[in-house]
């Protein structure tokens, strides 16, 4: 099959690169590395940017390169996806920017409960302190949450080109979190415009709540000449040295330990953490975080979790979160928002619902089911036709939420 079909690259064939959203960059880098005529192909974090359809139709076509005198090493942190993809894990640990220690390949199975407990039983070595387990974070109770303000959206309709999006009325208020789920061009950076006030709906009149927003885009560019320090101080100059911010923000985003280097020199895991701080640390109403969990590994995707959800809520902010990695997603979100329809030419963005209710609607959509690891409950997607995905789609249990 002709990669272009493949990798979805139909329509961006005569665009330039540099309008290319991360998504559609993602996909035309993994197409470049499988016309090569190598013998050993490398994937590095193909997932990101990747909705949860686009990542398994990668993991299924990196798969089909496999030849009997050909290797295939993928390095990737969204652990549902690797757990999908590989054949053998090799877990990788150390002191960031000092050392790293590469263990022997294990099971798909063993190497990832391996990296997750943090011990390597073979060399008798502990590497973390803490086991990593993935357990739905329980809301606060509605008792404990006073949430005063409450925001109301009109039903409202965006044309843009060839694309049309219609937004189901719907309400959300302070202290909490709404995931958008839907597939990359279904319209969720629209519908936040929306909110925003920086696009208007087709009939112009819509009483949309006036709201300030700081918003984390999808593509981070370090354009900035300096330190680290420096470019705090001078975007969120008070906020990045309030005891409690430095508290909820800045101390679990370890961003002491780069906070004296150059922001050109950074990689993609450091820059998104930087990211992150300035997002937050701008005064808004509601803060818009498009794929918080893009180049960090799976500690700093559970680090960065639980900075967003304790920030909002001691805040009294509401954030809206768009997250494709399902560890993220399910952490984050009080509630969701399913987008549905045809991408990029008419989508729905339907109102607010609860988690487990938006999930399943939304996996139902794509077709795809997810269980629990019983040991410590990650995330694992169901082989197509598998025993356990048929049984869970007859019974319309395509997401499991129990602890």
């Amino acid at each position: 099959m002709p990669l272009v079909k493949v990798w979805d690259l139909q329509k961006i064939r005569t665009r330039s690169i540099e309008d290319l959203s991360g998504g559609e960059l993602q996909r035309f880098a993994c197409a470049m590395v499988c016309i090569q005529d190598g013998d050993i192909f490398m994937f590095d974090e193909p997932s990101s940017y990747l909705d949860v359809k686009q990542r398994l139709k990668a993991a299924v076509t990196i798969r089909s390169l496999i030849r009997p005198d050909k290797f295939i090493i993928v390095v990737e942190h969204d652990l549902s996806v690797l757990d999908y993809l590989s054949d053998f894990i090799c877990c990788l640990y150390g002191v960031p920017g000092a050392y790293g220690v590469v263990t022997m390949p294990f099971s798909v199975r063993e190497g990832i409960n391996i990296f997750l407990d943090g011990f390597v039983p073979t060399e008798n070595l502990r590497f973390r302190d803490e086991s990593l387990v993935f357990k739905v974070s329980e809301s606060a109770s509605e008792e404990e949450v006073k949430r005063m303000n409450h925001y109301e959206y009109p039903a409202m309709t965006k044309t843009m080109g060839d694309f049309h999006l219609e937004v189901r009325q719907g309400q959300f208020t302070d202290s909490e979190i709404l995931v958008l789920l839907g597939e990359n061009g279904t319209g969720k950076t629209t519908f936040i415009r929306l909110l925003a006030g920086r696009d208007r709906p087709d009939d112009g009149s819509a009483d949309v709540p006036v709201l300030n927003i700081s918003y984390k885009p999808q593509k981070i560019s370090p354009k900035y000449n300096g330190q680290v320090r420096s470019l705090l101080h001078d975007k969120i100059k008070d906020a990045y040295i309030h005891p409690q911010f430095v508290t909820d923000v800045m101390k679990p985003m370890k961003l002491d330990d780069i906070i004296d280097q150059e922001v050109q020199n950074l990689s993609g895991g450091e820059l998104q953490r930087v990211a992150m701080a300035l997002c937050l640390g701008k005064p808004a109403d509601v803060y818009l975080i498009d794929e918080p969990s893009a180049y960090l590994d799976s500690e700093q995707r559970l680090a960065a979790a639980k900075v967003i959800k304790r920030f909002i809520l001691h805040a009294k902010k509401t954030g809206f979160v768009v997250e494709h990695d399902f560890i993220m997603a399910t952490y984050l979100a009080d509630r969701v928002i399913v987008f549905e329809g045809i991408a990029s030419v008419s989508t729905t963005a339907h109102s607010p619902q609860s988690l487990l209710a938006g999930m399943n609607r939304f996996l139902e959509l794509l077709g795809i089911t997810f269980r629990r690891d019983p040991n410590n409950y990650r995330p694992r997607i169901n082989k197509a036709n598998s025993v356990k995905d048929t049984d869970q789609k007859r019974a319309g249990q395509y997401f499991f939420l129990e602890d």
